[in-house]
Order: structure tokens, then sequence, then C-alpha cells
């Protein structure tokens, strides 16, 4: 009885990840899915992903139409809740808003997912981006600020995200070798910032700092100003002095 307990156990943890497997895919694809596109992504046989996708359905984590499956307003409805009750936002948001007026530039709080990023709150600046930063998209964690999270993992969970890699290409075209890459990451955690240009975007400069708990020194997300590289570049050293303040200015008000 208890083996069968266990694996009935074991059955349903594995359908629920196979749940969020299935959200996750929608959410990164930026376009309605069909089915076999959903079954495939998610490395489901069809009829699993159908059974999956039709009880997200019912729960509206997931429409459908005539283009094929994508996010539901369920999920939009749980972001929202995410973004007024989190305490690491509602604490940043002010420290935003006040680095965003001293810099007039773009400022931003990045939490990391996986092996990705996440956009939790952002304040624009004087100097808007050619670009939107997007509030809950997912990005990468090799390029921009996403190498600050790099920075700070122990070598397992780096080796696991980077996996695969010789060489980190950015959009101004650069191919950082990956071992030059991991001495760049060790300069970030020695320095406590990291500075980037054209790595995801071309012509943009952007400055960034861990946020870390004040007791054990977790890493709970990354302060981040973006700007124009004519905006950004020649104020580096006052950007970067202010990013750093920011980061232990919400470090000290989370409790």
């Amino acid at each position: 009885m208890a083996d069968d307990a266990a694996g009935q156990e074991r059955s349903t943890m594995r359908s629920v990840e196979r749940a969020f497997d299935v959200v996750d895919l929608l959410s990164d694809s930026g376009r309605p899915l069909r089915l076999a596109e959903v079954a495939r992504g998610a490395g489901l046989h069809i009829a699993t992903a159908q059974r999956i996708l039709r009880v997200l359905e019912r729960r509206n984590y997931v429409v459908q139409d005539s283009a094929g499956y994508s996010v539901g307003a369920a999920a939009l409805a749980a972001a929202h809740s995410f973004l007024v009750g989190n305490h690491l936002v509602l604490t940043a948001t002010p420290v935003l808003q006040e680095l965003a007026a001293a810099l007039g530039l773009t400022a931003s709080l990045s939490v990391r997912v996986g092996a990705a990023r996440v956009m939790a709150a952002r304040v624009e600046g004087a100097s808007p981006l050619r670009y939107q930063l997007p509030v809950g998209g997912r990005l990468p964690l090799h390029l921009g600020a996403g190498k600050v999270f790099l920075a700070y993992m122990d070598e397992a969970a780096r080796d696991e995200v980077l996996a695969g890699m010789e060489k980190v290409e950015t959009a101004g075209g650069s191919a950082i070798p990956m071992d030059e890459y991991v001495s760049l990451l060790e300069g970030i955690a020695a320095t406590g910032y990291a500075v980037s240009r054209n790595e995801r975007v071309v012509g943009a400069v952007s400055v960034s700092a861990p946020v870390r708990s004040r007791d054990a020194g977790e890493l709970l997300g990354v302060v981040q100003v973006s700007g124009r590289e004519e905006d950004l570049e020649d104020r580096l050293a006052e950007a970067t002095r202010e990013v750093l303040n920011a980061a232990a200015s919400i470090a000290a008000r989370m409790r």
C-alpha cells in the first residue's frame, strides 16, 4: 500500500510538472502554438499534451483559437498578484523611482527563474530607451544584467546554465570565448557590479548590481539602469555608484 501511494504521488507530481512545462512553453513562444508544437516543445505524446491543455483551458490558464493555443487570463491574474504582493518588488519600486529620477535612465529589477531572469519591476527615466524592457518577459542569464546572477552562482549551477556554449555571442557581433567569459563573471563577483555594452541590444549600455539578503547573503535580485550609449557611456562612474547604492538600499529595507 505504501508503494502504491508513493507511486501515485510521483505520478501526480509529474503531471503537475508537465502542466507547468506547457505553460512555460506557451509563455516563451511569443505566438500561439499548434497541438503538435506544444507536444514537441514540451517533450510529450500528442494525447498527453492534449489532456493537459484541456485541463489548463478549463482553469483559464490556456486559451485556444484558430491560430492555436496561448496563455490565458488566469496567468495574467497570477502575475498581477505577484506584482502587487511580492515583498521584494514592493520594497524595490520606490528605490527604482529614485534611481531613475537621479540618472534620467530606465531602472529595473530582475529575479531569477530557472535558467533565465524575469524583469519584475521597471521605472522609465527621462531618456527613454529605443526598445522596451519587458516586465514579465524571460531574458537570458548570459547577457546583460543576467551575468550578475551567473557571477554569484555556484560552479555546478553555472555550468548547467552554460552547458553546450563554447562562446557567448552578443547583439553587437562579438563572440567571447568561454574561458574569457568565466573570468568576466569572476570579475563581476569581485567588484560587485557589471557593465554591459551592446550585449542584448545594439547601442544599449547598462550597469547592474546584486541585491543580497542582509543575513545569509542570498541573491534576491539584480538592479539595473539601462540607456543609450550617448546617454550613459560618459556617466558610468556616476551610474555605477547610484546602482550600488540602490541595491544596498533595497537590501537594507528587506526584512
